[in-house]
């Protein structure tokens, strides 16, 4: 018995000293910033006033009370949710092409990862001087062909298109792989028994094809969402979150109203929004694939 107590004791130290500096880590580079950042949210420091008081919830009201934010809020939302849902839909289109068997099938897997692989903001600079209005090489077709001089990234309704179609064609090539890895895993025999019973093309993705990668799916689009809340870089090196503010999204007004304006508090609230955003999309996401898993 006294051996078995020395035994457990034993464990129990091993397992403080191996756990503790890795929850130390998590305390000081995840709990300090939320909770720090929570703090901030309800003051009205700034970086050139030396004293600053606690203020509650005015933050959080003048931003609900502000057209400027609910016109950022309501395009970030457009943007993750559009480009989520086309990126799911051009990843599986994608994967269910590079699934079939042709010559060069390995080499068309490998071109289509040249998006992916590309630096975001890379990606951004080039599309800014290839959409350019004056130097532009797709200015420079479009005005051949219809006669008409291009501005896409100065009007609003044409810089937010060209931002989602540019991250759909950033992104969609990372989707098509892994719904490629999920369509090789389905078993063979399930289309086979299929055809037999004389289910056409559409049936057998509707039947076999679609409920098989339901769970994929779904962790991918909770994955893309959450992950393009965070997408600041693809904005800030496209369009500056211009004109205007047409395209500009919350993590470049936390950039914004933090870095530039130095509104602490402010940027702080716009923070505690974006993080509850998050969190409530991985709520959603962790109750979906607990219905669709298998």
């Amino acid at each position: 018995m006294k051996a078995l107590y020395g035994s457990k004791r034993k464990a129990l130290t091993i397992f403080a000293l191996l756990v503790t500096p890795v929850l130390l880590l998590r305390l000081a580079t995840a709990a300090y910033p939320i909770c720090r950042t929570i703090w901030l949210s309800m003051t009205d420091t700034h970086l050139f006033d030396s004293e600053h008081s606690f203020v509650g919830m005015e933050n959080f009201r003048l931003l609900f009370t502000d057209p400027a934010f609910l016109m950022i809020l309501s395009f970030s939302i457009v943007f993750i949710i559009i480009s989520t849902i086309l990126e799911l839909v051009f990843g599986l289109l994608i994967a269910s092409l590079l699934n079939c068997s042709f010559k060069g099938r390995f080499l068309a897997r490998t071109i289509n990862l040249i998006p992916w692989v590309i630096p975001t903001i890379v990606a951004a600079y080039a599309f800014q001087w290839l959409l350019d209005e004056q130097f532009g090489m797709f200015s420079h077709w479009i005005s051949d062909i219809f006669d008409v001089s291009p501005a896409v990234l100065n009007t609003a309704l044409g810089a937010r298109i060209t931002l989602i179609l540019v991250n759909v064609w950033k992104n969609s090539s990372f989707m098509a792989i892994i719904f490629l890895a999920g369509l090789q895993g389905v078993p063979e025999e399930f289309y086979e028994a299929a055809r037999v019973d004389g289910a056409g093309l559409v049936r057998r993705f509707f039947t076999i094809t679609l409920p098989m990668l339901m769970p994929l799916m779904i962790t991918m689009g909770m994955y893309f969402l959450i992950w393009q809340l965070a997408n600041f870089d693809l904005v800030y090196g496209l369009t500056r979150g211009g004109p205007g503010i047409a395209t500009t999204i919350l993590p470049l007004n936390v950039y914004h109203e933090g870095l530039i304006f130095f509104k602490f508090g402010y940027g702080s609230a716009v923070s505690v929004i974006l993080m509850l955003i998050v969190s409530a999309l991985g709520l959603f996401g962790m109750l979906q694939f607990k219905k669709w898993s298998y």
